[in-house]
C-alpha cells in the first residue's frame, strides 16, 4: 500500500520525463533531498508546470508507490517574484539551488542547509547584495556539511592569519612566504579571511554588503571544487554576467 506524506520543500531542479511528465528534486527540511516525479507537468494549460517551477517553495504530498515517488496536489508557498523579474537575482538563485542538489546526497535531512537557501532566498527577494548573499550561502553550506576549512593559520608553515596576503585552497589557507609551493590558489586578504571565518558561523544573511564579495564566492567555488563538486553551471553564468556589467 502507497505511503503517503505532506511535505514543506523548496524545488531546487527538474527534468522532463517521457512526454508529459517531469521529475523535480524537492529539498525538505525533515527528509533531505528526494526525487519525485510530478505527472502531466507538461499538458497544455496545466497549472502543475507553473507550480513545480524551480526556486518555487510548496506545501505538496508526497506518494511512496512501490515503484516510484510521486508529487501531487502542491499548494504554492511563495515564489519569490522580485527574484524571477531580475536576471542577475533569478541566475544567482538557481545558482544556489543548483548548488544544493548537486552538495547534497538523497533522503539525508540537512534541515540548518534548507533554511539557510529559505533565507538566502528571502534576502534576494528583499535586494540585498547578490554577490555578498551568494558567498554568505556558499561557506556557511560548505561549514553546515563538514567543509570548511582551517582559516586560522598557514597550513604550510603554521604561520598564524594576522595580516598580508593569503592563498586559499585545499584544507585552509597558505601564507605569502608558502605560497610559490602552491600555484593556481585563491588570492585573498587577511580582512576577506576573517569575512569568510564570520559567514562560516553566522546563521542570518548578511544585512550589509561586502566589498570584493565576487572574490569570496569564486574562493568558496575554487575550494569546493578539492571537497564536494565541481562548478555549478548557473554560477558560471552568474559570473558573465558580472562580468558584461563591470566592463559597461
Amino acid at each position: 500500500m502507497a505511503r503517503e506524506q505532506v511535505l514543506e520543500g523548496v524545488i531546487l531542479r527538474r527534468w522532463t520525463s517521457g512526454e508529459a511528465d517531469r521529475v523535480v528534486s524537492f529539498l525538505t527540511p525533515e527528509r533531505g533531498k528526494l526525487r519525485l516525479r510530478v505527472r502531466g507537468t507538461q499538458k497544455p494549460n496545466s497549472r502543475m508546470g507553473l507550480l513545480t517551477e524551480p526556486l518555487n517553495r510548496l506545501s505538496a504530498r508526497v506518494i511512496e508507490g512501490r515503484h516510484q515517488r510521486l508529487l501531487v496536489q502542491p499548494h504554492l508557498l511563495r515564489t519569490y517574484l522580485q527574484v524571477r523579474t531580475d536576471l542577475e537575482r533569478l541566475s544567482a538563485a538557481l545558482a544556489l539551488c543548483e548548488t544544493l542538489d548537486r552538495w547534497l546526497a538523497e533522503e539525508h535531512a540537512e534541515p540548518e542547509a534548507y533554511f539557510t537557501l529559505i533565507q538566502a532566498l528571502e534576502r534576494l527577494e528583499q535586494g540585498g547584495d547578490v554577490a555578498t548573499i551568494v558567498g554568505w550561502a556558499l561557506w556557511r553550506w560548505l561549514a553546515i556539511l563538514g567543509y570548511a576549512p582551517d582559516l586560522s593559520r598557514c597550513r604550510e608553515c603554521g604561520h598564524p592569519i594576522t595580516g598580508g596576503d593569503w592563498q586559499l585552497g585545499e584544507g585552509g589557507c597558505v601564507c605569502a612566504r608558502c605560497m610559490p609551493s602552491r600555484p593556481n590558489l585563491t588570492a585573498l586578504s587577511a580582512e576577506q579571511v576573517q569575512t569568510i571565518q564570520g559567514w562560516l558561523l553566522q546563521a542570518q544573511p548578511p544585512q550589509e554588503p561586502v566589498v570584493g564579495a565576487e572574490r569570496l564566492v569564486r574562493a568558496a567555488l575554487r575550494y569546493a571544487e578539492s571537497v564536494v563538486d565541481a562548478e555549478p553551471r548557473w554560477l558560471t553564468f552568474w559570473e558573465r554576467l558580472n562580468a558584461l556589467r563591470e566592463s559597461g
